[in-house]
């Protein structure tokens, strides 16, 4: 007995399926995105009517988001940053300067300079049972997002649905060929008209592979003046993010940035 040949997404759908319950007794029952989060509701967010959010978005890991997150902010002045990640994960841990305590909802605050920063102080198993943001006064919030971009648009919480509908979202990747890959990947699932796309990494030239590996929407953004370059820096590679002071060129790189995000609003 011969069958066909099984692609790997329908098996990774089929596999999803199973794992939420969707094939009982030979059926496929329907089950909304709350059932599969075995019954816990997601949570909303309203953000105050004076605040301008800017979605800071990785298309893949170690891409440099939460560091171009906290640019952005600091070039904000005042402005803070909430880092949208299990607390595992968090590249903000070690960058505040004062430790500020924890809100009720489990917001760890910290401050650098003009900057608040928030990070969770807890494990968050998916992005739709990431609470929301803690009421502020602040008219810039900065979202540091390093969730699945996939798992992000099709979440139904309130993170998702900014991923949606905001007009613009800053993608971060790196400058080489999986980067430019998966950058691709992140323009077609948040729209191309909506992407900003940030490579940090960028010195004065690109390597010449990966400039012949950027996808065509990747080249359109680039001659539309919506690819920012943000170069490298060995002590930030090093020693991650810390109290001490971002390094010029990253400040310079990502005031352009957010000066073209703000024109969006």
């Amino acid at each position: 007995m011969t069958t066909g040949i099984v692609a790997v997404d329908e098996l990774a759908l089929a596999y999803r399926a199973a794992v939420n319950g969707e094939f009982r007794n030979g059926h496929r029952h329907a089950t909304t995105p709350t059932a599969a989060r075995g019954q816990h509701l997601a949570a909303t967010w309203e953000p105050a009517p004076a605040e301008q959010v800017v979605l800071v978005a990785g298309s893949m890991g170690s891409a440099g988001t939460s560091t171009v997150a906290l640019a952005v902010a600091s070039c904000a002045a005042s402005a803070r940053v909430v880092e949208c990640c299990t607390v595992a994960s968090s590249g903000l841990a070690a960058a505040s300067s004062a430790e500020l305590g924890m809100t009720v909802d489990g917001w760890v605050q910290g401050s650098r300079g003009e900057v608040l920063i928030e990070r969770r102080g807890d494990r968050v198993p998916s992005v739709d049972l990431l609470p929301s943001p803690a009421p502020t006064s602040v008219p810039v919030t900065v979202l540091d997002c390093s969730w699945d971009l996939d798992l992000l648009v099709a979440s139904g919480a309130w993170l998702g649905d900014l991923a949606r509908t905001l007009p613009a979202v800053a993608v971060v990747t790196r400058p080489t060929i999986p980067g430019m890959r998966r950058l691709e990947v992140a323009i077609a699932l948040l729209g191309e008209h909506r992407v900003h796309a940030v490579v940090v990494g960028v010195d004065r030239r690109w390597p010449r592979q990966v400039e012949q590996a950027m996808g065509a929407a990747t080249r359109r953004l680039r001659s539309e003046g919506r690819l920012t370059g943000v170069p490298s820096d060995p002590q930030l590679a090093t020693a991650g993010v810390t109290p001490d002071p971002l390094p010029a060129a990253v400040l310079a790189a990502c005031s352009d940035l957010l000066t073209v995000l703000k024109g969006t609003r």
